[in-house]
């Protein structure tokens, strides 16, 4: 009987992601749509929708044009669920989010058990960065991270940035030292808790 219960909330929930998907793309299919046009008309559309996005992402501000660029065409739509975990607390991180829509709550929980919503991130915000950016470690998740209602999020791999950065080892400095900043920051503010 459980077994019945758990197929029919399963497809429940399938059927909604699909409801979702289809609301906000009107059954199209970009990625497909994207993959038939040539390869330099495709680059120059997703770097003309994601630009903006990436150079509001801190850590890429300083960044020059011809890396983001190359970061804006290794990014990759994925829609959450509500109440999805896109993270845990100690998995590793090998991936950095950029929220194109929806909400999310960062979670953590403290000494006694209780568990504390920290953070929303809406449109526009991130995370996950300091585990693309530690070079030596560190790239541990600080928390959880649960969707409130259908998110869609931008991912960025650590091994699209690495491969990205072969050719810009500036940048990569850069960065380096943005992650030991974002690093203590998040030290001084576990302490806290």
């Amino acid at each position: 009987s459980s077994g019945i219960n758990a197929e029919y909330g399963l497809q429940k929930r399938v059927k909604k992601w699909f409801d979702y998907s289809w609301g906000r793309t009107n059954g199209v299919d970009e990625s497909s749509l994207l993959e038939t046009l040539p390869d330099k008309l495709r680059a120059r559309i997703q770097i003309q929708i994601h630009l903006k996005t990436l150079k509001k992402v801190t850590i890429f501000e300083k960044c020059e044009n011809g890396l983001l660029c190359e970061l804006v065409l290794k990014l990759r739509p994925q829609i959450f669920s509500p109440r999805d975990y896109i993270c845990k607390k100690n998995e590793i991180g090998k991936e950095m989010y950029i929220i194109n829509h929806g909400k999310l709550e960062c979670i953590v929980t403290t000494e006694s058990g209780e568990r504390i919503v920290v953070a929303t991130l809406t449109e526009g915000k991130y995370f996950g960065e300091i585990a693309l950016l530690s070079f030596e470690g560190n790239n541990r998740r600080t928390a959880d991270v649960r969707s409130v209602g259908y998110s869609e999020l931008l991912v960025l791999s650590k091994k699209a940035l690495m491969s990205a950065l072969v050719d810009y080892p500036e940048a990569r400095k850069q960065l380096e030292y943005q992650a030991q900043l974002r690093i203590s920051s998040n030290r001084k503010m576990s302490s806290a808790l």
